[in-house]
């Protein structure tokens, strides 16, 4: 896999993103505020668009490690990519929060400011928007990646991980006493997920040994032990997807619309459903249909993911990156 950037991720990501919007503004939408003469079951399935993510993480991350040479070049990578259009998307949203008001969605001063850590569920403040709950998830899982590449243990990382999925599903069965905290440092219930686009990460570079099968087996195991038969058959089918895109087998991901909601994915993620929900709320009162009200809804947030993708993430990331490799790294 010699691509510098494989255009059927992008498109999964597209996929994905638009996929948990659905879910958020068909489905979801209707459990909290109710929509009426919507059909809303067939966008169920959109919430494991989350999953997916995890599973393009996974793989990402190594991917990108290749191109790591210092523990400083990975948290700027990551915080580049992470915190700037995350740290305007809470403001943004709060802002429409505060001024407009959402029913149980309301939030103050004090958790907007914790919330721009990224950290706020280990502080056990609640998130200004409810998706933020995954972004947690992937530094807790970021935290761990770093910490192996610190002390050179990639190489072992697959047994890591295996270890940690064991204690996962000891826990699970109830062999093990539960316990919340070491719950969220393992990320216990989401750890299968990026622990397969590691695999697929090996498998796309020929490395089938033992240890890598190992993984895949236990993390499939993981999934079906706390969730169900049904969400692990549809996981192999994730898992067969990716790893046909990834090598390139798939090439009609390749579509514009796809790799268009690719491109824009985290910030839409990122804005997508309290403004959403305000949005709709809003058209009900005004008298609009529910489909013309979603279709408000998914157009501004569209518009908005656009604009935070194109004039906050990538201009602060190319900033960033350029800064530190122009002024700090040569120096350290």
């Amino acid at each position: 896999m010699s691509r510098v950037r494989l255009l059927e991720l992008d498109a999964l990501r597209g996929i994905a993103a638009i996929a948990v919007v659905f879910y958020h503004y068909f489905y979801r939408y209707n459990v909290l505020y109710g929509h009426e003469g919507v059909s809303v079951d067939w966008t169920i399935y959109g919430k494991h668009g989350v999953q997916l993510f995890f599973v393009v993480s996974g793989f990402v991350i190594f991917w990108s490690l290749n191109r790591t040479h210092k523990p400083l070049d990975f948290i700027v990578s990551r915080f580049s990519r992470l915190y700037p259009a995350y740290w305007f998307a809470v403001i943004c949203t709060s802002s429409f929060l505060l001024y407009f008001g959402l029913d149980g969605r309301n939030v103050t001063l004090y958790e907007v400011i914790i919330n721009l850590s990224m950290i706020q569920e280990f502080l056990r403040v609640k998130h200004v928007d409810g998706v933020y709950w995954t972004l947690t998830v992937e530094l807790t899982f970021y935290f761990w990646v770093f910490v192996f590449f610190i002390f050179n243990q990639l190489k072992n990382i697959a047994y890591f991980l295996i270890l940690f999925l064991l204690i996962s599903v000891l826990s699970v069965l109830d062999f093990l006493p539960p316990n919340n905290i070491v719950d969220k440092l393992l990320i216990m219930k989401h750890l299968p997920f990026f622990s397969v686009g590691v695999c697929l990460y090996s498998f796309i570079h020929k490395d089938f040994s033992g240890k890598w099968l190992a993984l895949l087996l236990i993390s499939l195991s993981t999934v079906y032990f706390y969730y169900d038969v049904y969400l692990t058959i549809m996981f192999l089918f994730v898992f067969a997807v990716f790893y046909l895109a990834i090598a390139g087998h798939l090439k009609f991901l390749i579509f514009t619309p796809f790799l268009f909601l690719g491109s824009i994915s985290y910030s839409l993620y990122l804005v997508h459903q309290n403004i959403g929900y305000l949005i709709i709320n809003k058209s009900y009162l005004y008298g609009l249909s529910p489909y013309f009200a979603i279709c408000i809804a998914l157009f501004t947030c569209l518009m908005l993911a656009t604009l935070i993708t194109y004039f906050i993430e990538k201009p602060s990331l190319k900033l960033m990156r350029n800064y530190y490799y122009n002024n700090i790294r040569g120096k350290l």
